[in-house]
């Protein structure tokens, strides 16, 4: 029985710095993800607060993205572009959504890809 102890010994040094790499890799990914998908929060919550706006279904397009610009700004949103918001009106309805991609640099020629599409319905009172 005494053999057999001495015989397991633990982790190498290599297998120690394996692990340590993907801990490494997996803490490097998280700090590139976490503040994207936190914009996107910050994108929903602007869109969503078009709901407690009056009279937005009667605004223009315009209006509408001129109003969404601002509160970008104002809520530090630099990854969507004004561009990308679509509006649709019809009978009441209006359908405003937001389509778009963020690319996060991680190491050599390797990117991160995150695509979001986010939408709201807004009913004319």
């Amino acid at each position: 029985m005494t053999n057999n102890l001495r015989g397991q010994r633990g982790m190498t040094g290599v297998g120690w710095l394996i692990v340590l790499a993907l801990i490494g890799f997996f803490i490097m990914l998280a700090l590139k993800l976490v503040p994207i998908y936190l914009e996107n929060y910050n994108v929903k919550t602007v869109l969503n607060s078009l709901k407690e706006e009056p009279y937005i279904t009667k605004k223009s397009p315009m209006e509408i993205k001129r109003l969404l610009k601002k509160r970008f700004d104002i809520s530090y949103i630099n990854g969507v572009d004004s561009n990308k918001v679509t509006i649709k009106k019809h009978k009441g309805v209006m359908d405003i959504g937001i389509a778009y991609q963020v690319r996060s640099h991680i190491v050599g020629n390797v990117d991160l890809l995150v695509s979001f599409d986010d939408k709201v319905r807004l009913i004319s009172n």
